[in-house]
Formats: structure tokens, C-alpha cells, sequence
């Protein structure tokens, strides 16, 4: 279904921060004359230029299946041809729905590093499968997901991926069907990002550098990233004063104004978190106090752009301390310690066996807690059945409470596996 912008964006308002990042409201929006953007058909979205000659696609979704859908949409539209496919960045949910769009003729463009990048994921596929499953909760039912791919993650995978057929380093131009396109290496999200500017339209689409949760800065599960060249790159999006802003996740922007105002924002609140936790490491600060310290300003935590529906600022300290330090955290003990199941059954010892560690834990309503005491007993009892129950309780608990949507998915996952043992 088409919808005009206007009426998109007033829907969207009266939603949640959470519920537009994973289920956007399904359709084809018109933003501007020139520019549509797909969104609710998978979990990144699908952005058309519409030139006097052709359509220009920037990212293609996660699957072919979902791509069709929104090209059917847009059909309805135009049947002019696709002259230009634009990756974002290497991320599956941008970069494998490519054949649906892909004609004679076709041109597909990316950053030069690219190829590396994806070359890397390839390298660790095993890795990355169990990555997919944990972050979007394959294995759950549905309804219970937080984040969440259109399409089972365990299957995704290059099937409708292109290999671009023009790459760049810093900048690129071009110029099809009476429009203007720049395109910029701009890092954050991935070292192969960039963004796409329409300086006549005053269209800018940040891919990934911008959306409506606090920024996935550092993965629970990923390689560092580029976190301070990524406030650079929000610096850089302002001095071209866009007047719509069309991210490849959740709503599109609009207004100067506003635009400026929340991309200043975003890139202070991501300078805030690194520059305390710099701050706090050069005064000798353990992590966990660190992780404990670090907050968002008065006047950014509220904003509903920073909240933690898909990055945190904990998750945010951890990987800017694990960017910058060894994994030796000045703890003898932890330079070169033990097997875990030592440790932990000496400590059952002590305590008089697994039975009373899981009595203790059966009194406790910190959840947290109970996952550390049972984590205990099952480092040296891994089949004992009632600390695997009491974990998927645990479990069960904090998924239910999470804000976080990778979080809510982590967390139910666990419980899920301690159910089946």
C-alpha cells in the first residue's frame, strides 16, 4: 500500500522507539517527489530515486523475497528500469536482495573496502551463524523476537548478493537521469560505510550511521568499530544541512532543523560515552565500574532517538575498552587462570555442594545473580537439571524486562537451550 509521507510520519510518531526499529509500519513512502523508501518489509529498508530515466536502489534488504515485495510496490509506481544499485556497507540486511533489481546494464557501487569486509564474514560463516541465530532469535516463535530478520537468519546468506562492479575510495559522483548523486566514505557502523548525498533534492541517506535507537557502537557479539570516526561522520552530514534525512532502518526525517538538531545530538551522545570511558581508563578504573559510571547527559538520555532499543551505552563502554586496552585486566589471577570447572567446584566444596548453591539461588530475585550461581554449578555439574531450569527462569525474567532488543533475544535463546537440556 502507498501512503504519502505525511500521513507515514504522523503514524509513526504515536509509536514506540522499540516498535519502529523492528516493525516499522509496511509500505512504500513517498518522501519527496524523487524518493521513496520500503520499509516493514524486512528489518533494513529499501530506498528508490526515481530519475527522468531510471531508478537509482541505495540497499536491497536481507532476502530476495523481501526486495520483490517492495519492488511490486513500486512498480505500481514506475516501470522504469534500475540503472544504479548502492551498497551502504557489507551487512547482509543491505547487500542480499540485489538479483531482484539487478538488469542489463546495471551498475552496482560500493566503497573499496567491501570486498574485504565481506570476505571476513565469509571467513567466519560458522561464527556468524550462531551470531544470526542469537542476535535475531531464529529459533524462537515470532511474536517473542525483539530484533528480527523478514527471513529464518540461518538461511540468509549471499544468495541474492551482486558483487559491485564499481568501487571508490573517499568520494564518488555521477550524475543519471537529470540527478545529482555524491556518494562518501563515511566509517561508523562498518570501516566500508558511506552515505549518499542528493545536493539538488537536499536528500542525504546515512545507511546505518543514523537511526532511532541509541547506536549500536560496539556489538556483543562483533568486531570493534569505528566509533570515533563515526561522530566524524554525523559532523560531516550536518555541513551539508540536509532537509531530509532517509535512514536504512526505522523513519525518515524532516526539516533542517530537526535533522541538524538530531545529528548533533547522536554525535555527542557517542563522543560523551567514549571520552568518559578514555576518561575513567586513564585513572586506572576496572571495567565494571566504569560500565557502572558512564551515562548520557541530562539532556540526551531522554531524547527518543538515544534510547537502548539497539545499542546501550554498557555495551557501548565494553567495546571501547576492549578497542583500546589487552585482554589483561591487572588482575594476577586472571592472566593465566584456570579451567572454569576447577574453580567452580572448588567453590562448591566450600559450600557445602550444588544443592546449596541452588538453594541460595532459589531465594534470589536478582536474576542476574541467579544466572551467575547456577553458572557455577553447571561449570562443574553440566547436566544438573534443576540448575538448568532455574536458569531458564532467570533467563525468561530478563528477556520479558528487556528494553534491548538484541538483549530480549540473547536472553531467550539461553532460556530456550536450558529448556531443552
Amino acid at each position: 500500500m502507498h501512503y504519502s509521507f505525511r500521513l507515514f510520519f504522523a503514524t509513526c510518531l504515536v509509536a514506540s522507539v522499540q516498535a519502529q526499529f523492528l516493525n516499522p509500519a509496511r509500505g512504500l513512502n513517498k518522501v519527496t517527489e524523487r524518493v521513496y523508501v520500503a520499509t516493514g518489509y524486512a528489518l533494513g529498508n529499501v530506498i528508490y530515486v526515481l530519475t527522468d530515466k531510471s531508478i537509482v536502489v541505495v540497499d536491497t534488504t536481507e532476502s530476495p523475497a523481501a526486495a520483490q515485495a517492495t519492488l511490486d510496490e513500486m512498480r505500481k509506481i514506475s516501470s522504469l528500469p534500475v540503472s544504479y544499485i548502492v551498497y551502504t556497507h557489507f551487512h547482509g540486511d543491505h547487500i542480499n536482495g540485489a538479483t531482484v533489481f539487478k538488469g542489463e546494464g546495471t551498475k552496482i557501487i560500493a566503497q573499496r573496502q567491501h570486498t574485504e569486509e565481506l570476505a571476513k564474514y565469509v571467513m567466519l560463516s560458522g561464527y556468524n551463524t550462531r551470531l544470526n541465530s542469537n542476535q535475531f532469535g531464529s529459533t524462537l516463535p515470532v511474536e517473542k523476537r525483539g530484533a528480527r530478520l523478514a527471513m529464518d537468519p540461518r538461511q540468509a546468506g549471499a544468495r541474492g548478493y551482486i558483487r559491485p562492479n564499481i568501487f571508490f575510495d573517499e568520494e564518488y559522483r555521477f550524475e543519471e537521469g537529470g540527478v545529482k548523486f555524491e556518494l562518501y566514505h563515511t566509517l561508523g557502523e562498518t570501516f566500508d560505510h558511506l552515505m549518499v548525498w542528493m545536493p539538488q533534492e537536499r536528500v542525504l541517506l546515512p545507511g546505518d550511521l543514523f537511526y532511532e535507537s541509541f547506536p549500536m557502537l560496539a556489538s556483543p557479539m562483533k568486531p570493534d568499530r569505528p566509533i570515533v570516526g563515526w561522530a566524524a561522520s554525523l559532523d560531516r552530514m550536518r555541513k551539508l544541512h540536509p532537509a531530509f534525512l532517509v535512514p536504512s532502518h526505522t523513519r525518515p526525517q524532516v526539516g533542517e532543523t530537526n535533522i541538524d538538531s538530531t545529528l548533533e545530538n547522536y554525535a555527542r551522545a557517542i563522543r560523551w560515552v567514549h571520552d568518559e570511558t578514555v576518561k575513567r581508563l586513564n585513572q586506572g578504573m576496572a571495567l565494571e565500574r566504569i560500565r557502572d559510571e558512564v551515562r548520557l547527559p541530562a539532556d540526551l538520555v531522554g531524547l527518543p532517538y538515544l534510547q537502548p532499543g539497539y545499542g546501550t551505552v554498557p555495551w557501548s563502554v565494553n567495546g571501547i575498552y576492549k578497542e583500546y586496552t589487552g585482554w589483561y585486566d591487572f588482575n594476577p589471577a586472571d592472566l593465566n587462570p584456570g579451567p572454569k570447572s576447577a574453580l567452580s567446584q572448588a567453590l562448591m566444596e566450600a559450600s557445602g555442594g550444588s544443592a546449596a548453591i541452588l538453594k541460595r539461588a532459589g531465594r534470589e530475585t536478582n536474576s542476574q545473580l541467579v544466572l551467575e550461581l547456577t553458572d557455577v554449578v553447571l561449570a562443574a555439574e553440566p547436566n544438573n537439571s534443576e540448575a538448568h531450569a532455574m536458569r531458564a527462569t532467570a533467563l525468561e525474567k530478563l528477556g520479558a524486562a528487556a528494553k534491548n532488543t538484541v538483549e530480549r533475544n540473547v536472553y531467550l535463546v539461553g532460556a530456550q537451550q536450558s529448556r531443552d537440556r
